[in-house]
């Protein structure tokens, strides 16, 4: 397991910072694409779902 720290607290595994911040309709699934892509944890974890239509719009932003 590769510990990962969000919000200056340090969690033993992605998953175990998934259950305890349990963001909402988040899958775990999208926050290991998104830090495997290059995001900071924070972001990965706190950000919401973003809806297809501003998904384009929402990578721009990014610097993706």
């Amino acid at each position: 397991m590769n510990p990962i720290q969000v919000n200056g607290v340090t969690y033993t595994s992605v998953t175990a910072a998934w259950r305890a911040l349990s963001p909402r309709n988040l899958k775990l699934v999208t926050v290991r694409w998104r830090l495997r892509n290059g995001w900071e944890a924070d972001d990965a974890l706190l950000l919401g779902v973003v809806p297809p239509r501003n998904r384009r719009l929402f990578k721009g932003l990014r610097g993706g």
